[in-house]
């Protein structure tokens, strides 16, 4: 323990700092996300880049809050992210269920989505970590029957900045071209079938995409994926196919490109999705956590 008559700006004091959970969810353990009435023009219909909430519970009975965008057109007859499937006593590498992020697959509809910042709002916050001064991550599992039926699902960690649905659609083609946010690195199945990592550092005009080859989501399993900042803005990522919801043992890709976030960079944590063929079908979130480590990488283990 640390006593009061310890520098609390050395680093022997921020190493014994506890990790600050930004965002926890379970589709089993927790209750069921609360989302805000969705529709601007109608009842239930949205156009692109228009926002809503979510809450949701975590497993303590604590709360966390997300803000998202739809990317793409939501009609009336869309669905609007819910927990769906049959929820287990445990969960399997292969339970159908969780929270349906597929926004209007329901009706046929491609290029749709949403992207989601988790533990707060795009302009900031607690939720955010400061490279240089904080280090953290986001690791979450989704599931779906068919991946080709999904161009983007992904995670990752952007700059702070307003919302634009030209991002995501960069990130579903898996090819270089403007990210539009200043700085990211985003990571999971991005063009169909693959694994991908996407990054894009000082608004260089031009982000960077690279096929991790021979690691694929596999349909009708889970897909665990996570992305770690360290504390110098270094990059690292991790993935496994067919485990449990939240649990398995993460391999690093081995040909993903290395990339560094600047020091003082502001930054936080997101959710991407988009559809990619008129084929209904559902994509479901079954765990996520983000947590933030106040100065060093001691605590902030894969």
């Amino acid at each position: 323990m640390y006593t009061s008559s310890l520098n609390k700006n050395s680093g022997d004091y921020q190493k014994e700092q506890p990790s600050t959970t930004v965002f926890k969810w379970n589709y089993i353990d927790c209750g069921y996300p609360i989302v805000t009435s969705i529709g601007n023009s109608g009842d239930g219909v949205m156009a692109t880049e228009d926002k809503f909430g979510m809450i949701f519970p975590g497993p303590n009975g604590e709360w966390y809050p997300a803000t998202a965008i739809s990317v793409g057109a939501y009609t009336a007859a869309g669905k609007t992210p819910q927990v769906d499937g049959s929820v287990p006593a445990t969960d399997t590498a292969s339970t159908s269920a969780g929270l349906d992020l597929q926004m209007d697959c329901e009706t046929g509809g491609a290029d749709v989505g949403l992207e989601m910042v988790v533990g707060g709002g795009p302009m900031g916050g607690n939720h955010g970590i400061t490279v240089g001064t904080h280090s953290g991550y986001i690791d979450a599992t989704f599931i779906t029957p068919d991946w080709t039926d999904f161009d983007c699902v992904a995670i990752g960690w952007r700059k702070v900045e307003d919302f634009n649905d030209g991002h995501v659609p960069i990130l579903k083609t898996a090819a270089s071209g403007d990210g539009i946010y200043t700085d990211f690195a985003a990571f999971g199945a991005l063009g169909d079938t693959n694994l991908e990592t996407a990054t894009d550092l000082n608004n260089s005009g031009s982000s960077t995409s690279t096929d991790l080859g021979a690691s694929v989501p596999v349909d009708a399993q889970n897909l665990r994926v996570k992305i770690h900042v360290g504390y110098d803005g270094v990059v690292t990522y991790g993935f496994v196919v067919n485990a449990v919801a939240g649990a398995g043992t993460l391999d690093e890709p081995a040909s993903a490109a290395s990339f560094t976030f600047d020091s003082g960079d502001q930054i936080i944590p997101y959710i991407a999705t988009l559809s990619d063929t008129a084929a209904a079908d559902v994509l479901y979130l079954k765990d996520i956590t983000v947590k933030k480590y106040p100065s060093t990488d001691a605590y902030a283990t894969q």
